[in-house]
């Protein structure tokens, strides 16, 4: 099944310089296209920044606890738990802090970090939906 965004969730993604998706596509292991298909390529990310929140967590800060607090429950909850983390925001910052720092020491050019808040919530969504029924 495909993952697809919706209008609600590719509003403000105009803004995005192409050269930053590309970054960030090439940080999760995709060539992007050379003309870039911005709400294509979103709809792709979204399942392999899954895979990587699956595999390493993701790397969150005290700046991202206002925007995971605003997610629907179930979603956060769906989130946290593809993780194996708790599902409070509070544990969910503690724990991202620490993948944080991971980034910035290994893999300070990453855009994983940076442009996490921007697929946030439909990440959120695709855990949720995506979850073992």
């Amino acid at each position: 099944m495909r993952f697809v965004l919706t209008d609600l969730e590719t509003q403000g993604l105009d803004y995005l310089p192409d050269k930053d998706l590309a970054d960030w596509a090439v940080d999760l292991d995709m060539m992007p296209a050379e003309e870039i298909d911005r709400r294509g390529l979103l709809e792709e990310l979204v399942p392999r920044l899954m895979a990587v929140a699956r595999r390493e967590g993701l790397p969150f800060s005290k700046y991202d606890a206002q925007d995971l607090d605003e997610l629907p429950e179930p979603h956060r909850r769906a989130l946290a738990r593809a993780m194996g983390w708790k599902e409070d925001t509070r544990s969910m910052v503690r724990a991202g802090e620490k993948i944080w720092k991971v980034y910035r020491k290994n893999r300070p050019g990453s855009q994983i970090p940076l442009m996490l808040p921007v697929l946030l919530k439909p990440l959120a969504r695709f855990a949720y939906e995506m979850r073992p029924a």
